[in-house]
């Protein structure tokens, strides 16, 4: 019985915590649903509120240890000017974000670092992604960065979902790498703004 009750727990805890998210990020979890990922990566894993919920959300459909997350982030407090050129926020501690997730039961792999330096060190060793989700930096030469890391892990229905796309910014933020991507190999969409 405490089996039961433990993922009833999860359930609930899994819908309230996204219902409670901002709407944009509902788009997450319904790509991973639809593509039964099992293979998730995110740069800029941040707190990890949304690693869980993708997680937990892959877990619908595969035992929870076939789960595999791969979380990119700083995780170390940034100086000042970094803050200001990435247009971010303080990370947490990697081991404290390690922890929360490890109760998932998936296999979290945390790398801590700036991802001009760790992406390229530790690409060779990571699978192919079911799932990608770019939020780290914001500056425009560290999402191109990402970008240019991340699609070396993609396969033919690989998804991969960019942040902070801003319509009327070319300075910062997604939009002028997205618009980029050459339409002929890549199938671009952009989801509709909450």
């Amino acid at each position: 019985m405490r089996t039961v009750s433990k993922i009833i727990t999860v359930y609930f805890k899994h819908f309230f915590g996204i219902w409670n998210e901002p709407t944009r990020y509902r788009q997450l979890y319904s790509r991973i649903n639809e593509i039964r990922a099992k293979n998730i990566m995110e740069i800029g894993t941040w707190r990890g509120k949304r690693a869980r919920l993708m997680i937990l959300e892959a877990q619908k459909y595969h035992p929870p240890q076939e789960v595999s997350y791969y979380g990119f982030d700083l995780f170390e407090p940034m100086p000042p000017r970094m803050l200001e050129r990435e247009f971010s926020k303080q990370p947490p501690a990697l081991q404290v974000i390690k922890s929360e997730l490890d109760k998932t039961g998936a296999r979290v792999n945390l790398y801590k670092g700036d991802t001009h330096k760790i992406l390229p060190e530790v690409i060779n060793s990571l699978p192919k992604m079911d799932f990608i989700f770019i939020d780290g930096g914001h500056s425009l030469e560290t999402i191109q960065n990402d970008w240019n890391w991340a699609r070396r892990l993609m396969h033919q229905k690989t998804v991969l979902i960019f942040d902070d796309y801003w319509p009327e910014r070319t300075d910062a933020g997604a939009k002028p790498i997205v618009d980029a991507i050459g339409r002929s190999i890549y199938d671009v969409k952009i989801l509709p703004e909450f």
